[in-house]
């Protein structure tokens, strides 16, 4: 997986040619936000940075995390063109170790990778992280049906497995969806998820 994500960075001339990006701010990022004063966030899955540039320019402190070398490398030269410090960290979400808790956790397409092995892993971690009452925003394809299964790309979910899966730590504060083009392949739509929880 990591190879494949290497890979299509390198291949891109800039940001823009990555099928998965996306510059416009989802809103329940923009909710999440704006229900608190900023602290520390962690970003995972950064990506090109296009999160964690923005959380920084509000005043957060912002850690931004992805395994892929030219994504943060990518993500470092737009937080130098916005004149703002990000602590970017090269490592796996399954391995790495946080310094501290977070007021807000950002997920946007990182969850959805995981083997189902990963996701008890992923919770476990993503729980020790949040400090309490903090807020955990994640980005999901939604499974719309029984048939709506592909063998490549990532794993759907329906908003009631998602929600499922978080309780009892995690209450779905917000929930917004959108479908869009697919430029992966993962069908000619694909319907994307946005959650807003609330910790315990």
């Amino acid at each position: 997986m990591k190879d494949f994500y290497q890979s299509r960075y390198r291949s891109a001339a800039a940001p823009n040619q990555l099928p998965w990006h996306r510059e416009t701010i989802p809103p329940h990022l923009a909710a999440a936000v704006a229900q608190q004063t900023p602290g520390r966030v962690l970003d995972i899955g950064c990506g090109t940075g296009v999160y964690a540039t923005y959380l920084a320019e509000l005043g957060w402190n912002v850690t931004a995390l992805d395994f892929v070398p030219t994504a943060l490398n990518m993500a470092q030269e737009r937080a130098n063109e916005k004149g703002v410090i990000i602590n970017f960290v090269e490592a796996d979400v399954l391995e790495w170790k946080a310094d501290g808790k977070f007021e807000l956790i950002l997920d946007a397409g990182c969850f959805h990778g995981f083997a189902n092995n990963q996701r008890q892993v992923y919770k476990q971690r993503l729980l020790n992280w949040l400090a309490p009452q903090g807020k955990f925003v994640l980005t999901h394809f939604v499974r719309r049906s029984v048939f709506d299964w592909r063998p490549v790309g990532p794993r759907r979910r329906t908003r009631t497995e998602i929600n499922h899966f978080f309780a009892p730590e995690l209450v779905e504060r917000s929930y917004w969806d959108n479908v869009i083009p697919a430029t992966l392949p993962v069908g000619p739509t694909v319907k994307i998820g946005y959650y807003l929880f609330d910790g315990v």
